[in-house]
């Protein structure tokens, strides 16, 4: 039955809320008893002040001895008149005059006797006397002139109007707490559904985020920390629905892409096989396999390293290393596509030592990626500038080519997974569409960018940029000679 959050909560405050009212009701009643307790006792001992004021005149004006019969008729024209009932008892508790001979006997037990020594006694209870209703009972001691003994009054004074009372104030008790209870629990009912209105709608989007809608988004409701909440669900939402998208884009790409190689390889291989292709060529054929297999081999590395990369388990080693001296020992590695192609390279005698803090094998890399990118664009016999410089906050590495050059539209997707250009995808056969994919997240590691810049028909040019030194070690960081080579490139 509470099994719910809401469920608990409204029946605690239920209950903490008509227990609050009946304790408040406990005390107003209690308190109201008192005052009419010690109005009851005002007015009994206003009048046994007025009976002993008469036995006392009684007592003096006799001869001698008790006058029973006069204080008698005293008591019981109190009894007429105010409708209480009088004894008076001598020391021994022996009754010597009443209102009402005919009343049962009436006895003043010595604990009541004790009771009255130092001041009144005076108890609210049940029928007593002559009295079928609650009565209070006020016992006082006094004494006569010239003796030394003591008497003692008693009466029974009616008192059903304060029970009547007591009762009446318990059935209206009663009845208002019920009725606040039910108030309240409705009111509490319509105003929990108000507040958990937020927290069901974002339940629901959870349920649609789990079945794998992720178009839903949360409107503000108003309120400072279910807003927060929603503002996170939504953040959340956009963010995996754009993970879901390119999850779906990758698994895309990657298909189309291993199906061309694919089905390269499985054609050569079976015209092999059958005898189609005759034995003379087969080497020519198998040749061509291997490139295919090779270029596969290279779009899953570079895949692991994107992924790496999205996943967040790649985390760079910093040092600090010559970027001068990383890029020509890289450019190095392309000697002979670049007497091949027969380019001109020109900058390297101008560019100066450069010092920054960066993790060496990944920089290496987004220099390699980029210098093979910017070959096998150059035209043939073109010319491939770099330069290297810095300012106050970070160094910049510039790669330049002569060539086709790329669009604006083109420039706008050349960092895309798999993108290629359509000149591209018939001038490169070995490419997979991964280098500047790569070379654009391992700059954000970096806390640096890549960017480029272009002219259709003349020439294109990347300009990788990084911190001289990374954020958090710029405060104190010693500064230290460049880091010895080391590492091969991570193709």
């Amino acid at each position: 039955m509470l099994k719910s959050i809401y469920s608990r909560i409204f029946f605690l405050c239920t209950f903490m809320l008509m227990f609050a009212c009946a304790l408040t009701g406990l005390i107003v009643v209690l308190y109201a008893n008192h005052l009419h307790e010690a109005e009851a006792y005002q007015t009994v001992d206003s009048t046994a002040r007025s009976i002993l004021m008469h036995v006392k005149e009684l007592y003096a004006a006799a001869d001698g001895g008790f006058p029973e019969a006069e204080i008698s008729a005293e008591l019981e024209s109190h009894t007429l008149n105010g409708n209480v009932d009088s004894y008076i008892f001598n020391s021994e508790g022996i009754r010597i005059a009443c209102s009402d001979h005919g009343a049962a006997k009436i006895s003043l037990s010595s604990a009541m006797r004790d009771s009255a020594a130092d001041k009144p006694y005076f108890q609210m209870g049940g029928a007593a006397g002559n009295f079928s209703e609650p009565t209070a009972i006020y016992v006082e001691r006094f004494e006569m002139e010239k003796e030394a003994t003591p008497y003692y009054l008693m009466m029974y004074v009616p008192v059903a109007y304060v029970s009547n009372f007591s009762s009446e104030l318990i059935v209206v008790l009663v009845v208002v707490v019920l009725v606040i209870g039910v108030l309240s629990a409705i009111l509490f009912y319509l105003n929990t559904m108000q507040m958990l209105k937020p927290v069901l709608n974002i339940t629901h989007a959870a349920e649609a985020y789990a079945k794998g809608d992720f178009s839903q988004r949360l409107k503000e409701s108003g309120d400072s920390e279910l807003d927060y909440l929603a503002t996170t669900m939504n953040r959340m939402a956009d963010f995996i629905d754009k993970n879901e998208r390119s999850r779906k884009r990758f698994i895309s790409d990657i298909s189309h892409e291993l199906k061309t190689p694919m089905t390269t390889i499985g054609g050569f291989v079976d015209n092999i096989l059958d005898g189609t292709i005759p034995p003379e060529q087969e080497k020519h054929y198998l040749k061509i396999v291997s490139s295919e297999v090779q270029r596969m081999s290279r779009m899953v590395h570079s895949m692991l390293n994107i992924s790496r990369f999205e996943e967040g388990t790649m985390t760079p080693k910093f040092e600090r290393f010559d970027l001068t001296h990383l890029l020509i020992k890289t450019l190095l590695l392309f000697e002979k596509k670049i007497d091949a192609k027969g380019l001109s390279v020109q900058g390297l005698e101008e560019c100066p030592k450069t010092v920054a803090e960066a993790d060496k094998d990944l920089m290496q890399q987004v220099f390699y990626n980029l210098s093979e990118n910017a070959i096998k664009f150059t035209d043939q016999g073109g010319t491939l500038t770099l330069a290297v410089d810095s300012d106050a906050e970070q160094a910049h590495v510039h790669i330049r080519n002569s060539g086709e050059g790329l669009t604006e539209d083109e420039i706008s997707h050349v960092f895309e997974r798999f993108y290629k250009t359509d000149e591209s995808r018939g001038k490169d056969t070995t490419g997979v569409g991964l280098g500047l994919s790569i070379v654009s997240r391992i700059m954000i590691l970096h806390g640096g960018t890549v960017t480029v810049t272009s002219v259709k028909g003349e020439y294109t040019e990347f300009t990788a940029s990084l911190p001289l030194v990374q954020p958090k070690k710029a405060a104190g960081s010693a500064e230290t000679e460049p880091a010895g080579d080391k590492g091969e490139t991570l193709k």
